[in-house]
């Protein structure tokens, strides 16, 4: 039988739908959450909510799809998005040990009176087995009052909610875990929380299990802590995101650190072409990027932008829970614009390689090659360091080779073959990048040709 004829559609009209209706057409929608959260779902159904409509509570649905057949939730008419309020739920929309489910195109709130664990959507897999085929696409999630309070009980705290939550309870397993999770495209703003985390129950193990997760396309803007946290996958990417502001709604007493985007007991993760602007310095930390706990094999950032960070650059945390397969961090060919405070924060005598980037800084007062340590396992080479001056602390000791200087005088003396001058032309480059949204690949590009060919570090 094909596939089509077997097709369901489902309409749920928050006004003129009735409960005891068969829900498939608009003329006999079904109206609340209760009505759909009984119904179980097969492969192929489609659920449609009423463009402009507003539901209270929890969007808990029953049944998965199949990989031929998902399941898929969208809007229908005209209007806003369908919007579902969880009205201080654990999340308003959760998708709790389900899989193939396409969820495309719904605003979520979930505002509370006092702060807690809260998700404004939530993928929570099934302690066995592997959950998989969930899409959350072009969704709007706001007003999330989750927890943005690190010194919490075990499971309370700020790592444990987010705008958008993968999670499974426990620990992941080769034979446990979430697979094919794609999260994109998807607006999320003003939460209180972090932005998107992907993780286990248990943390702070270097289980790495989840397979194929991407955090691809999506806006994040002013979190009460993080950014995007990704954490115990195999090859996750993380990719062409912009993240602004994360932290703002943070606070020094309770949320401490954060940074924008950043991995942990993760293998061979890519973070690539995003846009980190503005994260906020509490305590420490409030760096664009960070390679944190038990990360695994090589973890690469290349062709980002990052400005304005209040702590800097990239936070080096790989040898906290150090895992024994961990090579070290590459950052190549990455943009970063009047980020503050220093270049790298810390050192866990991982190494780290450095090549192809392009560090400007427009004030008098440029940023520390490496705070909070000596930076000796870090290793700059093919990078333009466009400073006004020498880094705060001077060039410390990390090791130099073949970098382009812009006429600046001092300069590392490892670097017996430094260059003067820039590889291509910079002038103005700061407002082209802000006017611009081109000018980021194109001159990731220009970093990518200029450092072919010039010396590495064995």
């Amino acid at each position: 039988m094909d596939m089509k004829e077997m097709q369901r559609v489902f309409y749920v009209d928050d006004i003129h739908g009735e409960d005891d209706a068969a829900g498939l057409s608009p003329e006999q929608a079904w109206k609340t959450l209760d009505r759909v959260n009984e119904h179980f779902f097969c492969p192929g159904d489609v659920l449609r909510f009423k463009r402009g409509g507003k539901w209270q509570g929890m969007f808990c649905p029953k049944g998965s799809g199949s990989r031929r057949a998902p399941i898929l939730v969208e809007g229908y008419g005209q209007g806003a998005m369908p919007r579902i309020d969880g009205e201080g739920a654990y999340a308003a929309v959760y998708l709790e040990g389900v899989s193939f489910w396409k969820v495309r195109g719904i605003a979520v709130t979930n505002h509370a009176l006092e702060r807690g664990i809260r998700q404004g959507i939530c993928i929570c897999a099934n302690p066995e087995g592997i959950t998989q085929g969930i899409v959350i696409e072009g969704c709007e999630v706001s007003d999330v009052t989750g927890e943005n309070r690190r010194d919490r009980d075990v499971y309370a705290s700020m790592y444990w909610n987010s705008g958008i939550y993968v999670t499974m309870p426990g620990r992941s397993s080769k034979r446990n875990h979430l697979h094919d999770i794609i999260i994109s495209g998807n607006y999320i703003h003003d939460v209180l929380t972090s932005g998107i985390r992907v993780n286990q129950q248990e943390d702070f193990i270097n289980d790495i299990h989840h397979t194929h997760v991407v955090v691809r396309g999506n806006q994040i803007e002013r979190t009460g802590s993080d950014g995007i946290i990704v954490a115990n996958c195999i090859s996750p990417l993380i990719d062409g995101n912009r993240c602004m502001d994360a932290g703002a709604l943070g606070n020094l007493q309770e949320t401490r650190l954060i940074a924008g985007i950043w991995v942990c007991a993760v293998s061979d993760a890519l973070i690539q072409r995003n846009e980190v602007v503005g994260t906020r310095l509490f305590e420490n930390d409030g760096t664009a990027f960070d390679t944190d706990w038990g990360t695994a094999g090589t973890t690469i950032f290349q062709y980002n932008y990052t400005h304005d960070n209040q702590g800097g650059f990239w936070l080096d945390c790989t040898g906290i829970n150090r895992n024994i397969e961990c090579k070290g961090t590459i950052l190549r060919y990455n943009i970063s614009v009047n980020d503050r405070r220093c270049l790298i924060q810390d050192d866990y005598g991982i190494r780290t390689e450095l090549y192809g980037n392009l560090f400007l800084h427009t004030g008098q007062e440029p940023p520390a090659v490496c705070c909070n340590n000596d930076g000796k396992s870090h290793f700059f080479s093919a990078n333009i360091f466009a400073f006004e001056r020498e880094p705060a602390f001077g060039w410390q000791a990390s090791a130099f080779a073949r970098n382009w200087y812009c006429g600046l005088q001092a300069r590392p003396q490892s670097d017996k073959e430094a260059m003067d001058g820039v590889p291509f032309p910079i002038d103005g480059l700061a407002e082209r990048l802000e006017s611009d949204p081109g000018e980021q690949r194109r001159i990731g590009e220009l970093l990518a040709e200029a450092a072919c060919g010039q010396s590495r570090f064995d």
